[in-house]
């Protein structure tokens, strides 16, 4: 990246703080009628609908990737990606994300634009009891940055990202998985699912929040949201 796109860069992003307070976002529900969807609860809600326990974390995720972004679902992902650093934990060569999509930028100098393949992974956890760290499930959150920090955006300058939609019961992200992802300049987003009122199992998800936004700091990006407020829906 040349000079004069990082000083265009830097007046862009500091213009922007002078707007929006750069700093790490609170998960909130789309809207403050709304009641925190805990595990517990879905799994309520599922036995009401006559689904099956053992179901409901794939309900979860498909009914996240494709209300998440109105009007632009994520397709759920069939492909596996190598990680060596996963294999070396624990013998698991590949980790597989919910949903995959490329990064795209927009520069200001030719070629004014560029797409980063399979550099944004989405990720749904209808869990309790974790706040999602690099070892959770046999190192899949470790395994999962390993990826992202290989990809080609990263040698680029840019900033791949990981987006986790979870249940209520994952407040925040582990520690050690943003520190993780930060140190692979990797933004991580979050958007927690919401009960719509009056409670009777139509769920939302929230506006996925920054947790990391140093990471974009330092590379003089603007971050661009990745998903949410979803659009109301059921399991």
């Amino acid at each position: 990246m040349n000079y004069i796109r990082k000083i265009a860069l830097f007046i862009a992003v500091g213009a922007t703080f002078a707007i929006t307070p750069f700093a790490v976002q609170a998960q909130t529900c789309a809207n403050s009628s709304q009641t925190l969807l805990t595990k517990s609860r879905l799994d309520q809600i599922a036995t009401n609908q006559g689904i099956l326990l053992s179901e409901v974390g794939v309900k979860f995720e498909r009914f996240a990737l494709s209300t998440l972004k109105p009007g632009d679902p994520i397709a759920p992902n069939g492909r596996k990606f190598k990680s060596y650093l996963r294999e070396n934990k624990v013998k698991i060569l590949n980790v597989q994300p919910d949903g995959v999509v490329p990064l795209p930028v927009v520069t200001t100098f030719a070629p004014f634009f560029r797409e980063f393949a399979d550099a944004i992974f989405y990720e749904a956890k209808a869990v309790k009891g974790t706040l999602l760290p690099p070892s959770y499930q046999d190192y899949q959150i470790l395994g999962f940055l390993d990826v992202l920090g290989k990809n080609s955006a990263r040698a680029a300058g840019e900033n791949p990202a990981i987006i986790f939609m979870t249940t209520s019961d994952v407040r925040k992200i582990s520690k050690k998985t943003v520190a993780e992802a930060t140190s692979r300049d990797i933004g991580v987003w979050h958007s927690i699912a919401c009960e719509v009122a009056p409670l009777s199992g139509n769920l939302q998800l929230g506006q996925a929040a920054l947790i990391n936004p140093g990471v974009y700091f330092r590379t003089l990006r603007f971050p661009r949201g990745y998903g949410g407020p979803g659009t109301p829906g059921r399991i």
